[in-house]
């Protein structure tokens, strides 16, 4: 079975999205090819907000989005053994309604779990970077700045693993669904926990505004750890960086970036964590109950992308996330 035409949403110029129609794919697949079709896209509230708004200039339009997807088997190149037509996939591909992607970056879903939810497991493998290559253990606080989609999940993933967690963002309603996922120290500011001052092992900065991080730097023991895994698209603060090498200078801090690409894309012999290795185990987590992804997206048609974007921008989506649904 082929798919001679396909459906894609394009940043077609700065600040517009479209469903626009593409080539499809009727020639014979390779041998590790996998075409399938898709039932769920998750939308980035970063890197795609950043592309959409050119934040940094010199974005090349029109151009092609997406980095999460989840999808039908339809048919499989001659030598693939690990999924078979029919099957459910998670993959990186972009937002497109149908995907011919490598065997190698399927990562079969759990037996019944929503391909909604599936899709999320994107975000929870964001902090299991930081976790992964972090030094600091569960007997110490760790800090998260931020609940929107990736701090939010960062938060459960650290809580999940044994780390008494404090969430902060300023937003009431972000701290409402925090609250609901079950996290158990959620405040307006790290004001609000003087007690914890210069205790905190680990802090994860999920908004990408700096004048968070400053924040932070005084909350973290010497010697501890700053791990910046919010992208910080455009200035938010006044504040110089004298004060901010002050900090960390003074308080032995090491900062390091929370790109969760620092992590090789797939397992190896001697290299044991990938991205891959934590999309798998983030799906797992969120089937188990373990991280709380209900009440936190919306589900959108592909034909409304201009308008979802023009709110993720905006900071006027209803919920956490959103979530395209091709079906």
């Amino acid at each position: 079975m082929k798919a001679e035409k396909n459906l894609s949403i394009t940043f077609i110029r700065k600040q517009e999205a479209a469903l626009v129609e593409s080539d499809g794919y009727s020639a014979p697949l390779a041998r590790d090819e996998v075409l399938g079709r898709t039932l769920a896209s998750l939308v980035s509230s970063g890197s795609e907000r950043g592309a959409y708004m050119d934040y940094y200039g010199g974005a090349v339009y029109p151009m092609s989005t997406g980095y999460a997807t989840v999808m039908e088997v339809m048919e499989t190149g001659e030598s693939v053994v690990s999924v078979a037509k029919g099957d459910l996939v998670f993959n990186t591909a972009p937002h497109n309604a149908y995907n011919l992607v490598k065997e190698e970056n399927c990562v079969p879903v759990p037996n019944g779990m929503k391909p909604e939810h599936a899709v999320m497991g994107r975000i929870p493998a964001i902090a299991m970077t930081s976790l992964i290559e972090t030094r600091i253990r569960p007997t110490e606080p760790v800090l998260v700045a931020g609940l929107g989609i990736v701090g939010l999940m960062a938060a459960q993933v650290f809580e999940h693993c044994g780390y008494e967690v404090y969430a902060t963002d300023p937003v009431p309603g972000r701290r409402a669904i925090a609250t609901a996922c079950g996290l158990r120290h959620v405040l307006p500011s790290l004001l609000d926990v003087p007690e914890i001052k210069g205790k905190a092992g680990l802090a994860l900065e999920c908004s990408g505004m700096e004048e968070a991080a400053i924040e932070q730097l005084d909350y973290i023991r010497k010697g501890g750890e700053l791990s910046l895994v919010g992208v910080p698209w455009y200035r938010s603060t006044n504040a110089d960086a004298h004060s901010l090498f002050l900090k960390i200078f003074y308080g032995y801090v090491h900062v390091r970036s929370g790109w969760e690409w620092s992590l090789p894309k797939h397992t190896s012999e001697f290299l044991p964590y990938s991205n891959y290795a934590s999309f798998r185990k983030s799906m797992e987590w969120i089937r188990e109950g373990y991280l709380k992804v209900d009440g936190i997206y919306q589900l959108e048609s592909p034909q409304d992308c201009n308008r979802v974007y023009g709110e993720i921008a905006a900071g006027k989506l209803e919920k956490t996330c959103a979530i395209f649904d091709w079906r």
